[in-house]
C-alpha cells in the first residue's frame, strides 16, 4: 500500500497538481454520481470550466478565505506523485459567524479508498479549523452517498436538514435531495 501524506495545498508548490485534481474530480464523479458541481460528458469545454472553478478556489488560499489539504501519494519508493484525496476549509467573513467554517468538496479518489482517507482528511481538517478559530463548520452532501448515512455521522456531524430536489444527478439526469450537517467543534464565545 502506497504512503498517503496530508499535506496543505500550496499554489506554489502544489500547483502542478492541478491537473490530478481535475481527473480525480471527474472519477469521483463518475464513480459515484455525486453532486459535485459538475456532468459529463466531460469534454474539453467541460475541463476548461473545471480548471477555471478550481483556478479561482486555490486563489482563495492567498486571500485567507481558503484553505486546501490534499493527501499525496507516493508509488515504488518515488515522491509523491499522485493526489489521493481532497478537502477544503471555506472561511467566509462574516461579523455575525467569524467562527464559521465550510467543510467543501471532499473527496477521495476511487484508486485510494477504504482505507480511511476521508476521515483522515476530515481531522486534519478540523485541526486547522480550530487553529483559525472556526469551531462550527457545515458542509452539505447528496441524500444516499456513504457519506451521508455514515462518514458525517461516525465522524459526529448532525444532520439539521434535507432539500427536496437540490441538484441534477450526473448520471441520469433525475433530482436528487441534499443533506446538511453541522458539528460544533468547541463551543464558541460571543464577542471573542
Amino acid at each position: 500500500m502506497e504512503p498517503i501524506n496530508i499535506v496543505r495545498f500550496s499554489p506554489s508548490e502544489h500547483g502542478k497538481f492541478l491537473p490530478a485534481i481535475l481527473q480525480m474530480h471527474i472519477d469521483c464523479i463518475e464513480s459515484d454520481g455525486a453532486l459535485l458541481r459538475f456532468h459529463p460528458p466531460f469534454t474539453l469545454e467541460k475541463r476548461q470550466k473545471m480548471e477555471t472553478f478550481w483556478k479561482a478556489r486555490l486563489s482563495q488560499i492567498s486571500t485567507g478565505h481558503r484553505i486546501t489539504l490534499i493527501a499525496l501519494a507516493s508509488s515504488d519508493g518515488k515522491q509523491e506523485t499522485d493526489i489521493a484525496g481532497i478537502v477544503e476549509l471555506g472561511m467566509t467573513e462574516a461579523d455575525t459567524g467569524p467562527f464559521r467554517g465550510d467543510l467543501e468538496m471532499l473527496m477521495v479518489s476511487p484508486k485510494y479508498r477504504r482505507r480511511g482517507l476521508a476521515s483522515k482528511l476530515i481531522d486534519e481538517l478540523e485541526e486547522i479549523a480550530k487553529d483559525e478559530k472556526r469551531t462550527l463548520l457545515l458542509l452539505s452532501t447528496d441524500i444516499g452517498s456513504t457519506a451521508e448515512k455514515y462518514l458525517y455521522p461516525r465522524r459526529g456531524y448532525t444532520l439539521m436538514g434535507t432539500v427536496p430536489n437540490y441538484g441534477i444527478s450526473p448520471t441520469d439526469g433525475s433530482l436528487k435531495d441534499g443533506a446538511f450537517f453541522y458539528k460544533q467543534l468547541i463551543a464558541p464565545v460571543a464577542g471573542a
